[in-house]
């Protein structure tokens, strides 16, 4: 949800590229749609939605998706066809920067045919963490790379949900390539009316600024998260 938002914010400035590999592109700009409209997406799937707040909201949302282009993620997708595909838009949008959005880097890894050779999971997180920093290099843009946590930092099974920058799953090497690193996590201390449920956004490195954690407010139904009211 917060890689789309800052997807769709940058589509403003920039063309985005988002590569998938967690969703169908259906889904995602389907999600996309009713987070501007309002409206819930399970409402949508059972066939109970406001259909004049979808199409007036597919309308406002026209400016986006000329800038955006997703890319279903499969096992014979190659970082170069990334970098291609981002260069295609910065020539197409006349820009000299844009926007790589992955989702999600351990699942690209660990289906990547490119990558497979005698090399283990963690090697292979590894390796692709650095070639996402060499794009993101060679394209003088930023690439956004959504990651999964260990299971004990994780907040799922037994995790409690942390912000420990070891808690990267499968890696030894991101939390020393990524430039920034960002960890969302359930609030413990601050409360909200259900469905909506408090979280944090801790900024746990930047190499570019200051670090900390800002309260945010997400509405699983409505697909938005936004910076909690003062």
């Amino acid at each position: 949800t917060l890689a789309l938002q800052i997807a769709a914010a940058a589509t403003k400035e920039v063309p985005v590229v988002v590569v998938t590999f967690e969703h169908a592109p259906e889904n995602l700009t389907l999600k996309l749609l009713c987070a501007r409209a309002g409206v819930n997406l399970r409402d949508v799937q059972r066939g109970y939605a406001d259909l004049a707040k979808l199409r007036a909201a597919a309308e406002a949302w026209q400016p986006v998706a000329a800038c955006l282009a997703v890319v279903e993620g499969n096992s014979q997708l190659t970082v170069a066809q990334v970098r291609a595909q981002a260069r295609r838009a910065m020539r197409q949008h006349n820009t000299e920067r844009c926007l790589v959005v992955v989702d999600y880097l351990q699942l690209w890894a660990k289906v990547a045919e490119d990558l497979r050779g005698q090399f283990s999971v963690r090697e292979r997180v590894d390796m692709l963490g650095g070639l996402l920093r060499e794009l993101a290099l060679g394209l003088r843009s930023p690439v956004l790379a959504l990651a999964s946590q260990n299971r004990s930092a994780g907040n799922y099974g037994a995790g409690k949900g942390s912000a420990a920058l070891d808690s990267l799953k499968e890696s030894g090497d991101l939390e020393y390539a990524a430039d920034v690193v960002l960890f969302l996590t359930e609030a413990q201390e601050r409360l909200a009316t259900p469905p909506a449920r408090a979280v944090e956004l801790t900024v746990a490195k930047n190499r570019h600024g200051e670090t900390g954690k800002l309260g945010l407010i997400f509405r699983p139904d409505l697909g938005l998260m936004r910076e909690e009211a003062r």
